[in-house]
């Protein structure tokens, strides 16, 4: 409680003036006395006067600062929503180089098929002119070369086509310019062309457009696929026809097979039969390997009675007879001739991997050696097959 000091009047002195603080002034105790200068209150007041200062300097503040909070939400709006849209024109920059990439690999395909149907023309013509030459027909236009010939003629126009597309479809390479690049975030503020939201209308603009050629583009390549499918079924027609001719063929084959496979067995029973005689005596004159027989009157009995080719009875005489052929086409069956310089004195009968059968001497009588165990002057294919 405060109370101002009361009773006789006194000389007042700087260090008496002030204020008196009386604790417990109503208790029979003597009340506790304090004396609050002057300066107390002086700085008590100037404390509260800063204190209203502040405040009032805060409430002003934030009065003045939130219209430049709420300015600043909107452009936090505005930036959130301008990273959004440069998102989404990254993904539609992506999706565009993804179909891009594709259309490419459509086209590589379409000439892959164009490729494909201008050999399976060069082959038609080339099987055309071998079932001709089998046939023995005259070089001569058939249905089946002009059914090809028109085949080409598509398929030719139609690699052109792949190559620049029909239309006015643009290719990728035109397109690239429409698409967008790896722009960074100065791209989409850029206001040199107008203000952000303009740019990405601008950029989705362009997408559509490039959306639009390419969806052009790919019913033009649609076209050219089913003209080249056209082309290849033509193609497929004319080969049936031509499997025809070669059905004629296979019969000529087969029977040309069955007769080397005939060859070929009698060859091999020709050298099993000579083989039979290993160990024979050999007498000079002798025409009959079981009593005896020489070097020419073993071939000849050979080929006579396994074979059935009769051939001359001197080596030398059998040297002239049948074609000249090379170690490399000997086969079972044929001669081959020896010379002692000036004349062909011996033969023996080839059988294969490089050996021979022959009634070499007396002391060794019918044996086998090494083709070339003398030097040989003639290898001749007496059986014609």
């Amino acid at each position: 409680m405060l109370r101002k000091r009361t009773g006789r009047p006194r000389r007042q002195s700087k260090k008496d003036t002030g204020f008196t603080l009386l604790l417990l002034s109503n208790s029979e105790k003597k009340p506790v006395q304090f004396q609050l200068p002057p300066l107390f209150f002086k700085g008590l007041l100037t404390v509260t006067l800063l204190l209203i200062g502040l405040t009032g300097y805060g409430l002003i503040s934030a009065a003045l600062l939130k219209p430049v909070a709420r300015q600043k939400v909107v452009l936090e709006q505005e930036i959130a929503q301008l990273r959004a849209e440069q998102d989404k024109i990254r993904t539609e920059n992506q999706n565009l180089r993804a179909y891009s990439a594709q259309q490419d690999k459509e086209m590589q395909n379409l000439q892959e098929v164009s490729a494909e149907i201008k050999n399976n023309i060069e082959n038609l013509q080339g099987r055309d002119s071998e079932i001709r030459g089998k046939l023995g027909l005259p070089a001569e236009s058939s249905a089946a070369e002009s059914s090809a010939a028109g085949s080409g003629e598509t398929a030719q126009a139609e690699t052109q086509t792949s190559e620049t597309p029909v239309g006015e479809a643009k290719t990728t390479e035109d397109l690239q310019p429409l698409m967008l690049g790896d722009a960074g975030e100065s791209d989409i503020y850029d206001t040199t062309a107008g203000t952000p939201a303009e740019n990405i209308l601008q950029r989705e603009s362009n997408i559509q457009l490039s959306v639009l050629m390419g969806a052009r583009q790919r019913r033009n390549t649609m076209q050219l696929a089913a003209e080249l499918e056209q082309s290849r079924a033509m193609l497929s027609e004319a080969s049936d026809n031509y499997d025809q001719y070669e059905g004629v063929i296979r019969s000529q084959e087969f029977q040309e097979e069955q007769r080397r496979e005939r060859a070929t067995q009698r060859r091999q029973s020709i050298r099993a039969y000579a083989l039979s005689f290993l160990g024979g005596r050999y007498v000079w004159g002798g025409e009959n390997p079981y009593s005896g027989v020489d070097c020419s009157g073993f071939t000849r009995y050979i080929l006579s009675h396994a074979g059935g080719v009769y051939i001359n009875r001197t080596a030398a005489e059998q040297a002239q007879q049948g074609r000249e052929v090379s170690i490399d086409e000997a086969k079972p069956g044929d001669l081959i001739f020896y010379s002692n310089g000036s004349r062909v004195n011996h033969v023996a009968m080839y059988i294969g991997d490089g050996r021979v059968v022959h009634a070499s001497n007396e002391r060794n009588g019918i044996m086998v050696s090494r083709w070339d165990y003398r030097t040989p002057v003639h290898i001749r294919n007496m059986i014609g097959e």
